[in-house]
Order: C-alpha cells, then sequence, then structure tokens
C-alpha cells in the first residue's frame, strides 16, 4: 500500500486550495497547526461569499453565518453555530488539542453594532487560556465601499477602546488585526476583523 506524506498530497492537490486546507486539518498535529488553517479557511469561504452577492441578498446574520460553518464543515474543521461558549457565539471552531477559535459576525448597520459585536467576543465569550487566545469579527457588508467602512471600523474602535492595539494596516485593506490583555486571564487575545463585499447593484 503507497503512503504519502502531507507535503506530496498537497502537492497532488494541484492547486486547490479547499483540498489542501482540508488535508492540513486532517494532519494537524498541534493547536498550531489548526490554527494555521482558521485565517486560509475563512479567507476561502469568503471569496466564495464575493463570488455569489446576488444569491446573498436578504440573508440574515444567522444564516450567512451557518453557511460559513458548513463550509467549515465540509473543511474538515468542528465547526459549530450559536453554541455555549460563555454564551451564544456565531462561529465556533474546536476540537481537539483543547483548540478554540471563536468567531463573531455582524451585519453592518453601524459603527456601535460592529463594537458591540467586538466587546461580545471579548467579554462573553473568549477564554484568552493557551490555545484558545484567537478570534475573529466577520463583517458582512451589503452596500458599497467595504474599504471605507473598514477605515472608519477601525477609528471607532481606537476611540473607543484605548486598550486595544491596532497593528499596522494600510487604508482601505479589507481586514485587521488587533491585539489586547484579556480581562479574563491577563493573556494577550487577537482578533482579526475582517470585511466581505455583498454588494449587488447591476447598472442596466
Amino acid at each position: 500500500m503507497t503512503s504519502y506524506t502531507l507535503r506530496e498530497l498537497q502537492l497532488k492537490a494541484n492547486g486547490n486550495v479547499a483540498s489542501e486546507i482540508a488535508l492540513a486539518v486532517a494532519f494537524a498535529g498541534s493547536a498550531q497547526d489548526l490554527l494555521e488553517q482558521v485565517d486560509p479557511a475563512i479567507d476561502h469561504i469568503l471569496q466564495e461569499f464575493s463570488r455569489t452577492p446576488k444569491e446573498r441578498q436578504g440573508r440574515s446574520e444567522d444564516g450567512l453565518s451557518i453557511d460559513i460553518i458548513t463550509s467549515l464543515k465540509h473543511l474538515g474543521f468542528q465547526a459549530s453555530h450559536d453554541t455555549t461558549t460563555g454564551g451564544h457565539c456565531d462561529i465556533v471552531i474546536d476540537g481537539r488539542f483543547d483548540f478554540l477559535w471563536l468567531g463573531e459576525a455582524k451585519t453592518h448597520s453601524s459603527y456601535d453594532w460592529l463594537l458591540q459585536g467586538f466587546n461580545q467576543l471579548d467579554s462573553r465569550y473568549a477564554t484568552a487560556n493557551k490555545d484558545q487566545d484567537r478570534g475573529g469579527l466577520i463583517i458582512y457588508h451589503f452596500g458599497e465601499r467595504s474599504d471605507r467602512v473598514m477605515d472608519k471600523w477601525e477609528e471607532h474602535l481606537r476611540a473607543s477602546r484605548e486598550d486595544v492595539t491596532i497593528e499596522e494596516r494600510a487604508t482601505g485593506d479589507l481586514e485587521m488585526r488587533t491585539r489586547h490583555t484579556h480581562a479574563r486571564t491577563g493573556r494577550e487575545y487577537h482578533v482579526r476583523h475582517v470585511i466581505v463585499s455583498l454588494y449587488w447593484n447591476p447598472k442596466k
């Protein structure tokens, strides 16, 4: 029987991102290995969202989040929705090695609404224990200019949470990374903020 290394299997995937992620998740030997696949998985899924904005119109936050969870499961993650982790968190990835990644999702309607999501993730859901100190804020945006929304969100968060350090970010980037000392454990908690454009307004 022929056996293959992870690298050999990834080469056989021939650039298929979903297959490469699924293989890495299946072969993960530590919580760090799992963590390294979360961002690529989220990015891959949100790229699929951005390609189908027409079909996403009118979808609720929960509906969109369940779509993400379904895709995460297809990639091999143990993912769930509205699981009790200090509260009912939108996206929970857990499983082997006591790994835990939490995601809060918000449809952009106001910057205070986004702040509420960040604060929920921080003060209600996150444990900030070892291998559980990473999370994400996913922003669903149905309007124009997602780049401007992220720029203004950075300004709003900076003004509202002076304890949060915002890592260097170029104007117009569609993601942002933050870190802050978590009140529960005193460990640094890291959050990746990403926005996905679901704008759909074709011209005749």
